[in-house]
C-alpha cells in the first residue's frame, strides 16, 4: 500500500529558489511538482523523501535564469489495487452513502454497498446509514474496513476516487464483526 519508489529526472530549479543550499531548493522544487499528484504508476504521491543524488553538473536555461540539475529522489507514494482490503475512517455521510478516508485518498462507499444481507437508509437527523433489518449504523468518524471495487483516476489526486465496498464477510465496523461471532456462537450451541 505505501512504497517508497526511486526517480530520476532533470529538475529545473526556479532562480528564486537559489538563494537556498540546492539541496533544498531540488527538495521543494519536486514536492511542489509531485506532492498530491496521482500517476499510474507511481500511485498517490505522498512526498519525496530525500534527494539520494545531485549532479554536480546543471546548466543553465538560456533566456530563463532557471538551472536545470539531474536527480535521484526517493518518493513515498500510497498504491491502491482493486481487491485489496483496506481500513479507512469515515469522513462524510449522505443519502447516497459514505466518503471513506483510505490512507491519504477518499474512497466512496456507495449506500448500496454498506450492509452485507442488509439495506442502508439514511437518517439526516443523526447523520448516519443504517441497517433496516439489523439496525447497524454508520457514522462520521467510524472506522470501518473496506474492499477497493475500483479505482477511478484522474491526473490531480483531489479527483481519484477508490471504488469501495463493505457487502462481503469480514468487512465494516469491527462491532459489526464481534455482533456476527456472537450471533453464530449462539446459534452453534441450540
Amino acid at each position: 500500500m505505501f512504497y517508497s519508489t526511486r526517480i530520476e529526472e532533470s529538475v529545473r530549479v526556479d532562480p528564486l529558489k537559489l538563494k537556498s543550499p540546492l539541496k533544498e531548493a531540488i527538495l521543494e522544487t519536486l514536492r511542489e511538482k509531485y506532492a498530491g499528484l496521482y500517476d499510474k504508476e507511481l500511485g498517490y504521491v505522498v512526498t519525496i523523501v530525500n534527494t539520494v543524488e545531485i549532479d554536480e553538473e546543471g546548466y543553465l536555461i538560456p533566456g530563463d535564469g532557471g538551472v536545470k540539475v539531474r536527480v535521484v529522489a526517493d518518493v513515498l507514494s500510497f498504491i491502491p489495487y482493486p481487491g485489496d482490503l483496506v481500513e479507512g475512517i469515515v469522513d462524510e455521510i449522505t443519502e447516497s452513502g459514505a466518503r471513506v478516508r483510505v490512507g491519504p485518498m477518499s474512497g466512496i462507499l456507495h449506500i448500496s454497498q454498506v450492509f452485507e444481507g442488509d439495506y442502508a437508509v439514511y437518517d439526516p437527523k443523526r447523520g448516519a446509514l443504517i441497517g433496516r433489518n439489523t439496525q447497524r449504523n454508520l457514522q462520521i468518524n467510524d472506522l470501518v474496513r473496506v474492499r477497493i471495487t475500483s479505482i477511478s483516476t484522474k491526473s490531480e489526486a483531489k479527483e481519484t476516487r477508490l471504488m469501495l465496498t463493505c457487502r462481503q464477510p469480514g468487512l465494516g465496523k469491527p462491532e459489526w464483526q464481534k455482533q456476527t461471532q456472537s450471533q453464530i456462537q449462539a446459534k452453534a450451541q441450540k
